[in-house]
Order: structure tokens, then sequence, then C-alpha cells
């Protein structure tokens, strides 16, 4: 102020004093607030993201929901160097964006009346051109190196010729007859969650030719589905994984790598082993391939080597003790890249062609994913999240080892809510294992006050949570709830010995080290008030939701959601098979009876006292909505206050791509059911 006013003119106090007043309400950040669940409705979601071959641009899909909150729209953006990103199509189902190999034009999937439809548009702008009419579901699209063509995978019919069925006698009669409306069941694997009844169509490679719009079948078979395919660098082969040992539909894992010759339609086995090789990523010169390799199931996924032509096999990744997932070629076929579970995070890592130690490429607590590298290999790009940031998308410089962010997408979303950090916590189980759980605490936290707390326990057994963005947790301390969850054994991200540590013990181990976590916790957190205790899960967690509460009554309320009450009905009316079942329970029903119903909250529900919220979705083929019912029929008889919400149309992913208006209500209705049953 002294450049504009001189001593001798100096601003009246009052003045003076309601101009600072001024500026610092300017200034001042607007008020934050707990985040509440409407506020799903503003989140945006970032992925796909892919590179142009000259490496000045980057296209990605953009997800948000849409204006009456019935479904997501999904718009494709464009990043140009250093500018910010831009919408570049005008559909509001546009997806899986891939560059032409000379960067001139862009392939993308826009799904017309529900079914995915190829468009290309030219890559500096312009009219989308819609080049396919398909009848049959898309599941995969490439570019062939000529510029010319692309590799589809089609689900589709598998038959030659003229349909088997003959219908030259029918009678007029039976031709104005309504058609049954059926389904034949013969495989064991008939069901699939999203999927509903599954159907004889099975997914295969075709070829379209773009100028003359010419489709063309390359693989065909009843017996199996064309999975993971790639195209060599040549544009001759493509490299597929397929279990063509006629089991995939009893439930087998097992699966080879195969290549198919598109001039000759000639398919070659590459690798024969007796469980699981596939996931196939080529080299740029087109002489090596990488691929995930299991030993047998339940055992350590690995990245794998070979040249081509399937020999001079080796395991990159033998002593990381990490399941590795689908890797990206450096541009030198030096290095491989790949993204792995690791203590709560999804890491982005890398190893050696010739072996070696594996490495992390950034050393933070944060969620990586959608991985791709630039064509020069000069940067990475991915998306980043945490428990208090939403995902963005991420370039990453590897000669400067610079992050920068791309996408602001969730900024605003974000500066207007007070969110709790997920604080890591480590105990020793009664094993003497370290186990990671998580903690946050409740939005306002004042010490010398207490709050109530809640156990949130994830579904799995597999899988993990920890520093990666979960809505859900932030609602909960946002309603000033402390919330604790636990990567329990059977959970990824610790090791083979801590995910095989649950193997014929659901509801042992799983138990053990949340009730265990749960005491450490309230033993080193005097804010816990021990009688506001509350429970919820989903899946897994909603298994163990029930079995806990029909081992303890501390909890003031519980909410139970897509749960298994009787492993017995559920091992007859779920997707997965006998086969599958025999696996992970240790026999059949008929070979392992005790340990099906032993382990069943079903047996013990005349034990429970919770009040109790149940939650399922009429659709779910993973934990059909019999598994609730008979969980509602229980406790009703026994007198527990209970009720029970049934989302028609949803499935097992309700809590994560539901109708964004059901997904939104699921979330009102655990938080007034457990405001229900507060002080």
């Amino acid at each position: 102020m002294s450049m504009y006013f001189k001593a001798s003119h100096r601003l009246p106090t009052f003045i003076l004093m309601l101009t600072i007043i001024s500026f610092q309400t300017v200034a001042q950040a607007p008020s934050k607030r707990g985040m509440v669940p409407i506020d799903y409705f503003d989140f945006v979601f970032v992925g796909s993201p892919s590179i142009s071959p000259d490496g000045s641009k980057i296209i990605f899909a953009k997800t948000s929901v849409n204006d009456d909150a019935s479904g997501r729209h999904s718009h494709l953006y464009l990043i140009e160097r250093n500018q910010p990103p831009r919408r570049f199509t005008q559909g509001d189902k546009d997806r899986s964006a891939k560059w032409s190999p000379d960067g001139k034009s862009i392939a993308f999937v826009r799904s017309v009346d529900d079914t995915p439809q190829v468009f290309i548009i030219p890559a500096n702008g312009g009219e989308a051109t819609q080049i396919t009419e398909l009848e049959d579901f898309m599941t995969e699209l490439q570019w062939l190196p000529d510029n010319q063509g692309l590799l589809l995978s089609l689900e589709g019919e598998q038959v030659e010729g003229e349909q088997a069925t003959d219908k030259s006698d029918t009678t007029d009669e039976e031709a104005t007859r309504a058609e049954p409306d059926i389904v034949v069941v013969q495989h064991a694997r008939y069901m699939a969650n999203s999927l509903g009844f599954l159907n004889d169509k099975r997914i295969h490679l075709h070829t379209l030719d773009i100028p003359s719009k010419t489709l063309t079948q390359i693989t065909r078979s009843e017996d199996y589905n064309v999975r993971s395919p790639q195209v060599s660098p040549d544009g001759k082969y493509v490299f597929y994984s397929a279990n063509k040992t006629g089991t995939e539909f009893n439930g087998s894992a097992i699966s080879d790598i195969y290549k198919v010759e598109l001039a000759t339609k000639t398919t070659t086995r590459v690798t024969e082993h007796p469980h699981a090789e596939y996931q196939s990523a080529i080299s740029h010169d087109g002489k090596r391939i990488a691929y995930l390799h299991n030993e047998a199931e339940y055992t350590q996924t690995d990245l794998w080597l070979m040249d081509s032509d399937g020999k001079d096999a080796k395991n990159l990744t033998k002593d990381f003790d990490r399941n590795a997932t689908r890797a990206a070629w450096s541009p030198s076929n030096k290095a491989l890249y790949f993204i792995a579970s690791d203590h709560g995070a999804e890491r982005i890592f890398s190893v050696n062609t010739e072996g070696g130690t594996v490495n992390a490429l950034l050393e933070v607590d944060k969620t990586q994913s959608s991985l791709t590298l630039s064509p020069a290999g000069d940067y990475a790009v991915f998306a980043m999240e945490s428990s208090t940031e939403l995902p963005e998308l991420y370039r990453y410089d590897f000669e400067t080892q610079n992050l920068t962010q791309l996408t602001q997408f969730n900024q605003d979303v974000l500066a207007r809510l007070h969110l709790s950090e997920a604080k890591s916590v480590w105990f020793k189980n009664d094993k003497g294992m370290n186990v990671q759980g998580f903690l946050h605490l409740p939005v306002g936290y004042e010490k010398g006050e207490s709050y109530p707390l809640v156990l949130n326990i994830k579904g799995g057994p597999g899988g993990m949570w920890g520093h990666r963005w979960f809505h859900e947790n932030q609602m909960y301390a946002a309603k000033g709830y402390g919330v604790a969850y636990v990567n329990y054994r059977g959970s990824s991200g610790y090791g083979f010995d801590h995910a095989n540590a649950v193997r014929l013990d659901y509801g042992g181990a799983d138990y053990q080290d949340n009730m265990q976590f749960l005491e450490h916790v309230i033993a080193q957190n005097d804010w816990i008030d021990v009688d506001q205790l509350f429970i919820t899960g989903g899946s897994h967690g909603g298994f163990l939701s029930n079995w806990i509460t029909t081992q303890t009554s501390q909890f003031k309320a519980a909410v139970t959601q897509r749960s298994v009450s009787s492993w017995i009905s559920a091992a007859g009316t779920q997707q997965y098979t006998p086969y599958q079942m025999r696996s992970e329970f240790g026999g059949s029903l008929w070979e392992n009876f005790d340990y099906y119903w032993d382990r069943s909250p079903l047996q013990f529900a005349d034990k429970v006292t919770t009040p109790t919220l149940i939650i399922h979705s009429d659709g779910d083929t993973i934990t059909p909505i019999g598994q609730g019912q008979e969980w509602f029929y229980a406790l009703k008889a026994n007198d527990v206050p209970t009720e029970m919400v049934i989302f028609k149309g949803e499935n097992h992913n309700l809590s994560r791509t539901g109708t964004p208006t059901n997904l939104v209500e699921r979330l009102e209705r655990i938080l007034e059911w457990f405001e229900r049953y507060s002080k």
C-alpha cells in the first residue's frame, strides 16, 4: 500500500479495517463440510488413456453421472501437449479410443441402441463415422498395422451355414403360436454377474477391412472363448489365450497361449501347461512374449518371458511375492512395467527382461491404474488416487522423474469437502503375523471427545483396501463415525502366505483378524466409544458381518450387504460351479458337508441379537438374493430387529457400478440404520 499512499494521506482506521476484512473474506477458502451421499452425483472418473504415435497427444475416457442419475455418460477427451483437456467426441457413450498406427485416425466404441459399434474420427477432429452395424457384442478393439483394418473380439453364435433348426414342417397353427421363453442349461457354468443366464455365444476374433467394411471371422468354436488377443507388430499373427481342454464351462481356469495366422487362419499352440498361461504382451520387435503364469490353483501369479515360438521361458518375478498383472513393454524391449497390489495400494513396478530386482516406479502411498507408455518411452500416463483424492490422470517423465497432474475434474467438489485420510495401522495377530489395517478419524474430531466407530469389512477374501478412493468411508466419517478396516488373512498385497492363510478357514482366520484388529484399534484410541460400535461389509464382508454377529453382541447395529448366510444353499444357486466349489471348500457338499455347514452363519442365527439391515440385489448371481432372504427369515424367526432392502435390476456390483440413484439410496439407507440405533 505504500506505493499508493503516502503517510500524510493515510486512510481512516475504520476504512482500512473494512478493506482488510473485505479482502480476507474474498481470499478465504469456502467453508468445508463432510461428504454426503448425493455428492456422488458430482464425481468424475477417468481411465483408458491412449498416447498418439508421435507422443504429443493423449486421448482418454471421462465418466460422469447423467442428469437424472439413471446412468452414466462416457465422453472422450483429448490433451494436446501442455493444454488443458478438451472434449473430443460428442457422443454420451464413447469409450475405448485407439490411435491408428500412423496417428491420423482414432477408432473408438460408441453404444448405439445398447450395442457397441465402431466409429472412426480424424485425429485433428471433425465428424465421427460409424463403420460397423454389429449385432454381436464387441469386447475388444485393436488396429492392424496397415492402418486399413481392425481386429475385433465379438461374442456370437458359432455356426457354419444354415441354422440347425429345420422349420419346414411347421404348421400354420404353430407358426402363429407365441414362442416359448425358456433357458436350456447344459453346462455347469451357466450364470454370470451382470449377464444373468449365459447363452451359447462365444467370443472369437474377427478382422474388419475399413474401406469395404467387410467383417471376416478368424477363429471359431463352441468349446472355448478367445481372451486377451494381441496383434503381432508385423500384422501377420494374433496371439491369444484360451482354454481348449473342453473344461472352460465346468469352471476350470486352465489356459494356454496360441497364435493364429490372419492370412490362413491357421492356429498354433505356443504354450502347453497343466494350469494357466495367459495375457500375452508382445515385444515391439516381435521376438519375445511376456505373459502371466499360474503353476496351479491358489498359487502366485508370476510374470514370465519366452521367445515368440514358446521356447526359453523364464520367470521374472519368482522372488517378488506379489501377483503380477499384464505387462507393458518399454520401447527398448529391455524392461516390462506392470501393476501389482502392495500394502494397501496398487503400484506400478518394473523388471528388467534379463531378470533382477522388481522396482516400484513411485514411492508414494497412492493407487495407480490404467498404465500406458509413450511410443518413444520417455513418459508414462496413468490414473492415480488416494483415500482423499479421486482418480485423475498423471504423466511421469522417466528422465527427469517429474510427476505432472494432467486432469483436475474433481478439484471443485473436493475443495468443498472436509475429508478424513486413511491412516495405516499395523498389528500382530495371534499367529504372529503382521497385518495392516486402516483408520479414519471422524470429520471434526476433537481431542477429549468420544466418537462411535464403524468396522467396515472388505469383500474377497482377495483384494485389499487402503490407499485408494472409497467414498463410503468418507460418508461414515462425515457423520461423526471413526472407520476401521483391515486387510485380513486372505487379502492380496501381502504375499502368498498371507493370501493363502484363509484357505479352508472361512469364519476362522478372517474373523480373528477383524476382531483382533478392532481390539487393537480400541486399545490405541481412547476416543472410541466402545458402547457405540457398528459393523458392515459386502460380499465376503457381508458373510463376515453375519458370522461376527453370531459370535458377539458388542455391535449396536449391523448392515450386511450381498452376503452369504448358508454355504449349503449358496453352493447350488450361485454362479460358481461344482468344480470351483470343490476347490474352494476342499470337496463337494457330500464330501465335506461339515465344513460347509459349520462355517454357515445360518446354523448360529439363533445367537444373533444385533439389529440388522440386509441389503441385496435381485440380479446378484455371486451371492444370490436367496442368501439375504434366508438371513432375513432367520432373524425374523428369532425376533431380531431387521429390515431387508432389495434393489431391483441391480447385481453384485451395486456399490461400485450400480445405477447412480440406487447406489446413493444404498448409502442413505446404511447411514439411516446406524443413526436409528445410535444413542
